[in-house]
């Protein structure tokens, strides 16, 4: 397995135990990377990353703060959430980005929330 892969595997590995240590209690719309809208706005801000091009600043400026994952490696993971009906993290939408050292994202992808 390639070093990208692994640190991609890593980085979506953490992002999802994340999910999963904040899964019984209601998400805060001040905190860094929720947002609002439903569902549909998850895919549009995902339209908006570009792996192999876009850079943080471009995405922070598109969607504004994100919850953010650091790893010791310089890749990071930024994670943003759309309040679900029971605004709890397991029923939002999650957009999951992977950036590298330099700041380029090299992936992303969609996590739907889950209905109750």
């Amino acid at each position: 397995m390639s070093a990208l892969r692994l640190v991609g595997a890593a980085a979506m590995s953490a992002a999802l135990t994340g999910c999963a240590m904040f899964g019984g209690g209601s998400l805060d719309e001040s905190s860094p990377g929720v947002m609002r809208g439903g569902g549909s706005a998850a895919a549009q801000a995902h339209a908006l990353v570009h792996p192999g091009a876009s850079t943080k600043a471009e995405v922070a400026a598109a969607l504004g703060r994100a919850n953010t994952i650091p790893f010791d490696s310089g890749y990071e993971v930024w994670v943003y959430r759309w309040l679900g009906a029971d605004r709890t993290p397991r029923a939002a939408s999650e957009l999951v980005i992977l950036f590298d050292r330099n700041g380029i994202a090299r992936k992303a992808r969609i996590r739907p929330g889950y209905s109750a």
